[in-house]
């Protein structure tokens, strides 16, 4: 195999990554996020690419390329999303169980959210936007 061929591959990885959420930068920037490992990370990447994540799919993209020896239990799964669970928690985002198929998936507005923290934007605390309801509101009682 040739130099340009390697790299064609290794280019073609890269954005197979990127589809499914577990590339190096959708980690990186959920590293900066959440206090989560990298295994983490990639388990909430995924899970922004779809509407639900299975035990299942969520195994064979963390583990798939190692060899069968080397698999761990997907019980390792269930464990690694209750520390996903308590981290997205630590940032207002929420994970559902989906019953009857076996897996998870965050709503569409927590998924926004989400998506707006791994751009680096910074919400507002509830507690200046209640200050601002509270000056309005004077504002208005003295017009």
């Amino acid at each position: 195999m040739t130099e340009i061929e390697a790299e064609a591959l290794r280019n073609r990885v890269e954005e197979l990554q990127a589809l499914l959420g577990v590339g190096n930068d959708d980690v990186s920037r959920l590293l900066t996020v959440l206090d989560a490992t990298p295994q983490q990370c990639e388990m909430v990447g995924f899970m922004l690419r779809r509407s639900v994540a299975t035990r299942t799919a969520l195994h064979t993209v963390l583990f798939g390329a190692r060899p069968d020896c080397d698999q761990p239990e997907i019980k390792l799964i269930d464990v690694q999303m209750v520390k996903v669970r308590k981290a997205l928690e630590k940032v207002g985002v929420q994970v559902r169980t989906e019953w009857g198929s076996g897996g998870w998936a965050i709503p569409a507005a927590d998924k926004a959210r989400l998506r707006r923290l791994m751009d680096g934007e910074r919400e507002a605390p509830e507690v200046e936007r209640v200050t601002l309801r509270e000056r309005r509101m004077s504002f208005l009682e003295g017009a």
